[in-house]
């Protein structure tokens, strides 16, 4: 039962199950509600066409006269008989028969507190139920002392079965009739009337409710059973193509989330699914083309960069070595000694080319961030910067946790700038980076103990413009502090938000590509 059960919800939580049980609820119900239409249509009609006080009246007419005709005949009188009937049809409680359909009306009820008679035509009581010491059975009633009991007695009197001008409502709100008993036929001379009162009908709606239930209930169950596997069938049609097309607009998002936008969800229909492919076509080719305008752009920036620190550095320090060399092949005859000292000279800016063709080099290596995160890619880096730049280096982490990958990638530059203007520029003979975990940002630190500068005098260098370009388009900012000869503190601040970065990191992992 319990695998039944799960394979139910398993079906159920899919779009195609929902869909399906959809169908099938609608199919049934719709065939309800007609089935209740029908019924409730049926109802009103016939409490329109019928008559229900009248005919539940005229019920009580002609289920009594019939047999108290039998005991009043003339010169065949049977009071003896007739009281045993009164008492028996008194004691039984109905004044006529069970109701044959749902529709018919309802069986009249004796109100048993109140006393049967039945009277001669000139008043006098014949028989009465239930008969003891207030027995008026001989005596003549006087029917002045009930409310509009003279008036049913002589519509008695004038034979007839007009249900409504046998009958008055009493203040319980029953009804109190005078039922004529005629020799013969309707015709014929009254022998008798028959004084009773009787309980007000039931409601109609009340008395078929029971029946209606029953009906729609055993409706119902066989139109689940009969009708339900259709619905169902019709239903997983119909949902088939629905969730075909929602899959391969799912299936696009999964490639365009790894990067690849050649995925193109294509649906001819004009319907709200065919509309959300057409705008996620369009969305497609705008972000890639944004994506491909940024790379653009970040190599053109990347380009520049390169130019200006090969111009700097590599480009003056070849042609200082190149003057030192001439230099040294014109004295080479007339002054060996100052000859050798250019050579010196030359050789010394050679090696300082070397050494910032070194940190270019390892600038343009990509950064190692899959792997092993801001921390590990900065200890791998500053090994390699120490072997270039001969400037101790060491990296301090505080609080270690994930980042998003494009905050990590912006810091991981941001310190490759940093060491870069301390090798060419500061003199240092030590550097020390600081990085530091903080619940809702991240600092990062770059101290050295060189030569220093004023940072209000060298705020506008393109180094540090860059820094501040990429800090900025990650909400951070940067700070400077140095003085002439006092060393220099550049920090780094990024906000972090408080989330997981796992499926980030893992969606940019050589196993997530």
């Amino acid at each position: 039962m319990k695998r039944l059960f799960s394979l139910l919800r398993s079906l159920l939580s899919g779009l195609r199950g929902k869909l399906t049980l959809t169908y099938t609820l609608v199919t049934v119900l719709a065939l309800l509600a007609l089935e209740m239409f029908l019924f409730f249509s049926a109802f009103l009609i016939s409490s329109l066409t019928n008559t229900d006080l009248r005919d539940y009246l005229t019920d009580v007419i002609y289920y009594l006269y019939p047999d108290a005709q039998e005991y009043l005949q003339p010169g065949q009188e049977d009071l003896q008989g007739l009281q045993a009937w009164l008492e028996q049809v008194h004691a039984r409680g109905y004044a006529s028969v069970e109701p044959q359909y749902a529709f018919d009306s309802p069986a009249a009820l004796i109100v048993q507190s109140e006393p049967m008679y039945v009277l001669s035509p000139d008043g006098v009581v014949l028989a009465q139920s239930p008969a003891g010491r207030d027995s008026r059975v001989g005596q003549h009633y006087n029917l002045a002392d009930i409310p509009g009991g003279s008036d049913l007695f002589r519509h008695a009197l004038e034979g007839g079965y007009d249900s409504m001008k046998l009958a008055s409502i009493t203040a319980e709100r029953n009804y109190l009739m005078a039922v004529p008993v005629m020799q013969g036929d309707r015709s014929s001379e009254v022998v008798g009337v028959i004084l009773l009162t009787i309980r007000r009908p039931p409601s109609m709606l009340l008395q078929v409710l029971p029946t209606m239930l029953g009906w729609v209930l055993a409706t119902g169950i066989i139109l689940l059973m009969l009708v339900a596997p259709f619905g169902a069938l019709f239903g997983f049609i119909m949902s088939r193509g629905l969730t075909t097309r929602l899959n391969r607009l799912a299936s696009a998002v999964d490639a365009w989330s790894e990067g690849d936008f050649g995925p193109r969800p294509v649906d001819r229909s004009k319907d709200e699914i065919g509309y959300l492919s057409m705008r996620m076509r369009n969305m497609a080719e705008r972000v890639q083309n944004l994506l491909q305008t940024q790379q653009q752009l970040a190599m053109i920036e990347e380009r520049n960069r390169l130019a200006r620190d090969l111009h700097d550095t590599v480009k003056q320090q070849t042609f200082a070595t190149l003057m030192q060399v001439r230099a040294a092949r014109n004295l080479i005859g007339q002054d060996p000694e100052a000859a050798r000292q250019r050579l010196e000279e030359a050789e010394s800016l050679i090696k300082t080319s070397q050494q910032d063709l070194g940190l270019i080099i390892a600038e343009l290596r990509p950064a190692a961030l899959d792997g092993q995160g801001l921390a590990g890619a900065l200890r791998d880096y500053l090994d390699t910067w120490n072997r270039h730049s001969r400037i101790l280096g060491t990296l301090n982490v505080v609080n270690e946790r994930a980042l998003p990958l494009d905050l990590e990638q912006t810091l991981y530059r941001v310190a490759q700038e940093a060491l870069s203007n301390v090798a060419r520029h500061s003199r240092a003979s030590s550097v020390t980076v600081r990085l530091a975990y903080e619940p809702d940002k991240v600092c990062l630190s770059v101290i050295d103990n060189g030569v220093g500068f004023d940072p209000a005098e060298h705020s506008s260098g393109y180094g540090l413009q860059s820094m501040r370009e990429r800090l900025s388009a990650a909400g951070g900012y940067l700070t400077i502090e140095g003085e002439a000869g006092e060393g220099t503190v550049l920090k780094a601040v990024v906000p972090v938000k408080t989330r997981s970065f796992k499926d980030d990191r893992a969606n940019h992992s050589p196993a997530g590509r």
